[in-house]
C-alpha cells in the first residue's frame, strides 16, 4: 500500500508539478494586480461628460415608445449627447435631444475614443471588428460584436468600442496586459484558445484542481508514513531522505497542508460536482417598489424649472447620470454624481419626484419586512439592521468602484436552504442574499483561498506578510518536485534505452 501511494504521489507530481509552479508563482502577481483588465466604474464616470438636462427634448416615456422597452432606461450621454441608454433585449439608445436612435451609420469611433481617452484622429488607428471574443474581452462575450482601435501612444493603448451602445467599453494598456500574463491569465487558466470554450476550460480546471488536491492528500499521507521511527525522537534522523528529496520531505512539511487547502479552495471556486446548488429563495427584484413603474410620471423632467431644482439640490456636484426608480410606492430620480467624500470619488443622491426634495433618512423596516414576509412560503426568523458588515456580507473599500452600501437590514427564514436577504436601506432594494451553501462556500473558498478572515484580512500588511510567506513556501514545494519529477522522468528514460 506505501509503494502504491508513492508510485501515484509521484507520478501525479511528474504531470502537475508545472502547474502548480504556474498557481503559486501567478499568486503574487494576482494580489496586486487584480484580474483581467476592465474598465472600472470610476474611469467610466470619470471621463464621462457632465450631465446635460437643458438639451432634453424627448420625454423618458416617448424614448421607451420608439425602441418598443418595456423596462426604465438610464439618462447618459452618448457621443457627446444625451441620451437614453435602454439595456433590455439587447436594447437600445435614444437620443433626447432629437429622438434619432442610435444606428451603425452613426458612430463615429474616433470621435468617441478621442473624447474619451483625449487624443486627436491621427493618433487612432482601426484594428478590426472583433465577431468572436479575443484575451482581452473574455468577460464581454455578450457585448460582442466589438470595434477595436490602437492609439498611438506610449502606454500602448488598446481601446474597444461598442457599435450597440456607442462608448468605450474597454481600455487596456501594454503594462495592464502585461501584469495579466503574470497574474490572472496563468493563475486562472484564461487563455483565450481554450477559454472561447467555456464547458472545457471549465473542466480543465476541474479536473485538474481535483487531481492537485489528490496529490496534495497524498503527500500530506506520506510526510507521516514515511517518518522513521527513533528512540530517543530525533527529527533529523527521522526523515528517511538525503538531498533534493530531504528538502522536498521538508517543505511538504511545512507547506503541505495550506498547499491542499489552496487547491481545494480553488477547485471549490469552479462550483464541482454541482455541490453548491441549493439556491435559496427567489426574491422578485421588484417587490420592493410597490407597484409597476409608470415611466411617464417622469416626463415633466422636460420643463426647465425641474431642471433648475434638480441642478441646485446637487450643491455643485457634477451630475453623470440619472436612472428613474420606484421605491416603496414613491418615484424617484437617482442622480449619479462627483462626491469628494466616497472612497472613489462618485456617490448615488436620491431625489423624490414629488416635491424634488432629496431623500436624507432610512427607508421604512416595517414596509420590506411586511413586502418579503407575504411574498414567501417560508416564516421570517429575525430580522436586524447591520451598520456593520458581517462575515457574508461585506466589502473591501476601493478607488475603483462603490463599495456595498450600509446599513442593510439583514432578514433570515426558516426556508430548507437557511435563506439570509440583505436589503439596502438606502434604496430599499435587495443587494445580496446568501443561503448556507453559500456560507459554507465563502469559508471554503474565500476564506482559504484568499486568507479571508475578519481577525486579520483587514491587517495590512500583516496580511501581505503571511500570503508572501505561505506563496513562498508553497512555490519552492513546487519547484522542488518539479526538478525531482523531470530527475524521474529522465532516469527512467535513460534505463529504458540504456
Amino acid at each position: 500500500m506505501r509503494k502504491l501511494v508513492i508510485l501515484i504521489h509521484r507520478y501525479l507530481g511528474i504531470g502537475l508539478a508545472l502547474v502548480f509552479v504556474l498557481w503559486f508563482a501567478s499568486g503574487f502577481a494576482i494580489i496586486y494586480t487584480g484580474g483581467m483588465p476592465t474598465l472600472t466604474e470610476h474611469e467610466r464616470l470619470a471621463r464621462l461628460p457632465n450631465l446635460d438636462l437643458g438639451s432634453i427634448s424627448i420625454s423618458p416615456s416617448q424614448a421607451q415608445r420608439l425602441v418598443t422597452a418595456t423596462s426604465p432606461p438610464k439618462l447618459t450621454t452618448v457621443m457627446g449627447r444625451t441620451a437614453y441608454q435602454f439595456s433590455e433585449n439587447n436594447g437600445g439608445v435614444v437620443f433626447a435631444d432629437d429622438g434619432s436612435i442610435l444606428s451603425s451609420s452613426m458612430i463615429s469611433s474616433s470621435q468617441i475614443i478621442g473624447d474619451f481617452i483625449g487624443v486627436e484622429d491621427k493618433s487612432i488607428e482601426r484594428i478590426g471588428r472583433i465577431e468572436e471574443v479575443d484575451q482581452w474581452t473574455i468577460s464581454l462575450r455578450g457585448e460582442l460584436p466589438l470595434e477595436k482601435f490602437r492609439v498611438i501612444d506610449d502606454a500602448g493603448t488598446e481601446v474597444y468600442v461598442s457599435p450597440r451602445w456607442g462608448q468605450v467599453i474597454l481600455v487596456t494598456t501594454s503594462m495592464d496586459r502585461f501584469l495579466a500574463w503574470i497574474g490572472a491569465i496563468p493563475h486562472w487558466l484564461y487563455f483565450v484558445d481554450l477559454r472561447r470554450n467555456t464547458a472545457l476550460w471549465s473542466d480543465v480546471v476541474i479536473w485538474l484542481s481535483s487531481l492537485g488536491s489528490i496529490l496534495a492528500v497524498l503527500g500530506i499521507v506520506l510526510i507521516f508514513i514515511q517518518l522513521r521511527s527513533t528512540t530517543p525522537f530525533s527529527f533529523r534522523k527521522a526523515i528517511p531522505y538525503k538531498g533534493v528529496m530531504r528538502w522536498h520531505y521538508i517543505t511538504g512539511l511545512c507547506f503541505g497542508l495550506v498547499t491542499l487547502t489552496w487547491v481545494f479552495s480553488g477547485l471549490l471556486s469552479m462550483d464541482p460536482y454541482e455541490w453548491t446548488r441549493a439556491r435559496g429563495l427567489t426574491i422578485d427584484r421588484s417587490l420592493l417598489q410597490g407597484g409597476d413603474l409608470e415611466l411617464q410620471r417622469f416626463d415633466e423632467l422636460n420643463q426647465q424649472t425641474i431642471r433648475n431644482e434638480i441642478y441646485e439640490s446637487l450643491a455643485g456636484a457634477e451630475l453623470k447620470e440619472i436612472e428613474f426608480k420606484l421605491l416603496q410606492g414613491n418615484y424617484y430620480i437617482s442622480a449619479i454624481k462627483s462626491d469628494t467624500d466616497s472612497t472613489w470619488g462618485f456617490g448615488r443622491q436620491l431625489i423624490r419626484l414629488d416635491g424634488l426634495e432629496t431623500k436624507q433618512d432610512l427607508f421604512d423596516t416595517g414596509y420590506i419586512i411586511e413586502q418579503l414576509g407575504e411574498s414567501q412560503a417560508a416564516a421570517i426568523v429575525s430580522t436586524d439592521i447591520l451598520r456593520e458588515y458581517d462575515s457574508y456580507y461585506y466589502s473591501r473599500a476601493s478607488t475603483q468602484g462603490p463599495s456595498r452600501p450600509l446599513p442593510v437590514l439583514r432578514v433570515r427564514f426558516d426556508d430548507s436552504a437557511g435563506s439570509t436577504v440583505y436589503v439596502d436601506l438606502n434604496s430599499s432594494e435587495v443587494v445580496f442574499q446568501s443561503n448556507d451553501s453559500r456560507r459554507m462556500e465563502r469559508w471554503l473558498y474565500n476564506g482559504f483561498h484568499s486568507l479571508d478572515f475578519g481577525f486579520w484580512y483587514g491587517s495590512r500588511p500583516i496580511w501581505d506578510i503571511a500570503v508572501i510567506l505561505l506563496l513562498s513556501g508553497g512555490l519552492v514545494l513546487a519547484v522542488i518536485g518539479t526538478y525531482v519529477g523531470i530527475r524521474r522522468l529522465y532516469l527512467n528514460t535513460r534505463e529504458m534505452f540504456s
